[in-house]
């Protein structure tokens, strides 16, 4: 391979990330859906939006008269009984980074290049959780319709890798017990990350979202976080 090549080869890889970055700085500022509201009932359902600062995640009741998440994931067996326990976390993502990188020091590079290019194949992480405290800055507080939270369950549920109708627990991790990973739909890369996934999901169920984003800043920003 001749220097020429290497730097055309460079040249093109820098070229297709810059416009990368000025497509995921533009369109994550431009909002569509509805403005945010207060409006609330009693037939409404609170979820929220939460973010790690890189990894967004839906929050949604573990149970209401509209759906019984352990029930529908056959997890009723494992849950905690611990009252305190009321919710459960949802996000998608790569499987690689979610099964191999408990902590940054773990992430590998053949990890991250799969991520990176759409290469591996992706998993929902499941985490039987509290209530998030609205006073956290990465907590957003969402008020959603019977329509528009069935349409998020039915958003969420599409997500998921199915086996001839069942969902595919995936059993061997190394995370406590309040966590559970299913195979999942789509494969993560640069353009539909965890974040894109979140971002949609808001679209799903009629919420204010961004145009497109890979970052957890498109969503927070149509909510002014």
């Amino acid at each position: 391979m001749t220097w020429r090549t290497i730097r055309i080869f460079l040249e093109c890889f820098f070229g297709l990330l810059l416009i990368f970055w000025c497509c995921a700085m533009v369109l994550s500022r431009i909002g569509v859906g509805p403005l945010a509201s207060d409006e609330s009932g009693k037939e409404h359902t609170t979820v929220y939006i939460t973010s790690s600062g890189i990894h967004t995640d839906l929050v949604v009741p573990l149970e209401n008269e509209y759906i019984n998440w352990p029930h529908e994931l056959g997890l009723n067996d494992s849950l905690l009984t611990d009252s305190v326990y009321t919710h459960l976390a949802i996000g998608w993502g790569d499987k690689g980074f979610f099964l191999e990188t408990e902590d940054w020091a773990d992430l590998k590079v053949s990890v991250a290049l799969k991520a990176t290019f759409h290469l591996g194949s992706s998993a929902m992480h499941l985490v039987q959780r509290a209530e998030p405290d609205v006073s956290d800055k990465q907590t957003i507080r969402l008020s959603l319709s019977p329509k528009q939270y069935k349409a998020l369950i039915a958003y969420v549920k599409g997500s998921f890798s199915k086996k001839d109708g069942e969902y595919q627990l995936i059993e061997k991790h190394t995370y406590g017990s309040r966590h559970y990973f299913f195979e999942a739909n789509r494969s993560y890369g640069l353009m539909y990350t965890c974040n894109s996934w979140a971002n949609s999901a808001l679209k799903s169920c009629g919420q204010r979202a961004c145009v497109w984003t890979a970052f957890k800043d498109g969503i927070y920003l149509q909510y002014e976080k």
